[in-house]
């Protein structure tokens, strides 16, 4: 005999609750948890993006601002969400990847060679372990600005390779779990690479090292899917 069919009440304005709700279930206070819930169910579906302030956030949850303001710091410090501030109030919140369950779409108006440009860069940004991010608006700003401004794929690829493996030492050797959470990171490290003379032999070795550092890395931090 079949199971009955599931029938939702509400047709209409349901959200994808799965395995990245129960992921920040384990990591968050109920009061930064609760924000995320919020912040999920309110946010475009295709973005992951909500604009808002902090008091307008503390008037729908019920919460004093400086309780919302509390639990922003640490949906950014858990790496959930990316928040842009101005002068202390949010004007964008973006959930990030890890916890947003939608396929995010290219903004409106983009298309052609600018849009593969930066969905490659997207990709090769989030692709490392270190690398705790969604891909922000700020982000796709400077991925622009790299196409725009004729820094290659291949620059780009051993600017993050470089970048990763100083950030993996510095893990490894200070036993600390700061992430990247922005390609700001890689911006001085592209110029470094467009300006230098690293012979080829020098990159694949380093790719292989930095996939070493990283499988360390995560065994030392298994609480890293």
């Amino acid at each position: 005999m079949s199971a009955p069919r599931l029938i939702l009440k509400q047709p209409t304005g349901w959200f994808a609750a799965g395995q990245e709700f129960a992921q920040a279930i384990t990591i968050l206070s109920d009061g930064a948890f609760k924000l995320y819930v919020y912040a999920s169910l309110m946010a475009n579906r295709h973005t992951g993006r909500l604009n808002a302030t902090v008091d307008e956030l503390a008037r729908a949850m019920t919460r004093a601002p400086s309780t919302v303001a509390m639990n922003l710091d640490e949906l950014e410090a858990h790496a959930v969400c990316c928040v842009a501030r101005d002068e202390g109030s949010i004007f964008m919140l973006e959930i990030c990847d890890r916890f947003w369950p939608y396929q995010r779409q290219q903004p409106p108006g983009r298309s052609g060679p600018e849009a593969e440009f930066v969905q490659k860069v997207r990709s090769l940004f989030l692709a490392p372990a270190c690398v705790q991010a969604s891909f922000s608006a700020a982000d796709e700003k400077r991925a622009l600005d790299l196409y725009r401004r004729g820094v290659s794929m291949e620059q780009i690829t051993r600017a993050i390779v470089l970048g990763c493996a100083r950030k993996y030492v510095s893990m490894l050797n200070a036993k600390v779990r700061t992430p990247i959470t922005s390609l700001q990171y890689f911006s001085d490290i592209v110029e470094e690479v467009r300006e230098s003379a690293i012979p080829e032999s020098y990159w694949e070795p380093l790719r292989t090292k930095v996939t070493r550092m990283e499988q360390q890395w995560q065994k030392a931090n298994p609480a890293r899917p």
